[in-house]
């Protein structure tokens, strides 16, 4: 049994790399054990969730189950922080825009980091800001997709309004977290401050829970509403490789979209 255990370890510790694929063959060779073993041994392991088969492929790659307990080993936001700081740099440079990632916390949005766009024109630096989640994308994101269900939550009524453009309705607010659940991004266009829009998209980890909200803001000159579904479709692309670095399967959160998708 011992002898099991340790090679089921080792077998998993041969991925050093994001989506890395081997074969069982490769598997065998580095480990120097029959074919027939590994074989065994990364049966149980995809039963467990700790390997998957590629697909479309023999190759097995890293399963979700090991993004979850990395998670739970390092602490959280931390961690999410570090995992995502590559994809947001990246999501900042092709917006030209400033990048937040957030989290909901006691019922307000708390921004746990921030990657600047290259304009001298930017929003300031958020990062630790508290703000209430019906005036902002990355807020709505997080209500929409909030453990539960977002019906149940304690909202007050009405909300508080912040410009003439907030929404105060809790029933408004449902119908846009609705819309927010279906097409799998929120924007907010002047409802925190006048001119200010941006658009947020959900971060999901290995389990499909949502973990943080991924958004891209900027001035009403920049971020005009005609432009900000290009730039909710690269906030997806940014946060579905986040999700790839927590464990999650790649491609799950398109299928999530397709669910969602009215017909």
């Amino acid at each position: 049994m011992r002898q099991s255990v340790d090679r089921a370890l080792q077998l998993l510790l041969l991925f050093e790399e994001v989506n890395q694929e081997h074969r069982v063959g490769e598997l065998a060779a580095m480990l120097g054990v029959d074919k027939s073993t590994v074989s065994r041994l990364a049966a149980t392991l995809v039963e467990r969730g700790f390997l998957e088969r590629a697909p479309g492929s023999e190759a097995f790659r890293l399963g979700p189950e090991l993004g979850r307990l990395g998670m739970l080993a390092v602490g959280g936001s931390h961690n999410l922080v570090e995992l995502a700081r590559g994809p947001m740099e990246r999501l900042a440079e092709k917006t030209t825009e400033t990048v937040n990632l957030a989290v909901l916390e006691d019922h307000q949005v708390i921004n746990i980091a921030q990657i600047d766009g290259p304009h001298l024109v930017g929003v300031g630096d958020w990062t630790g800001w508290k703000t209430e989640p019906h005036t902002v994308a990355n807020g709505k994101v997080l209500l929409a997709f909030a453990e539960g269900g977002f019906e149940d939550l304690p909202l007050e009524n009405p909300l508080e309004a912040f410009t003439e453009r907030t929404i105060t309705s809790v029933e408004d607010l449902r119908f846009e977290l609705e819309r927010v659940r279906v097409e799998g991004w929120a924007s907010t266009l002047g409802e925190l401050e006048e001119g200010f829009n941006g658009v947020a998209v959900p971060v999901f980890d290995a389990s499909g829970r949502c973990l943080a909200a991924l958004s891209a803001s900027g001035p009403v000159y920049r971020m005009t509403p005609e432009r900000l579904p290009e730039v909710a479709a690269l906030c997806k692309e940014a946060a579905e490789e986040i999700g790839v670095r927590l464990g999650r399967t790649r491609g799950a959160a398109r299928v999530l979209d397709e669910v969602h998708s009215p017909s």
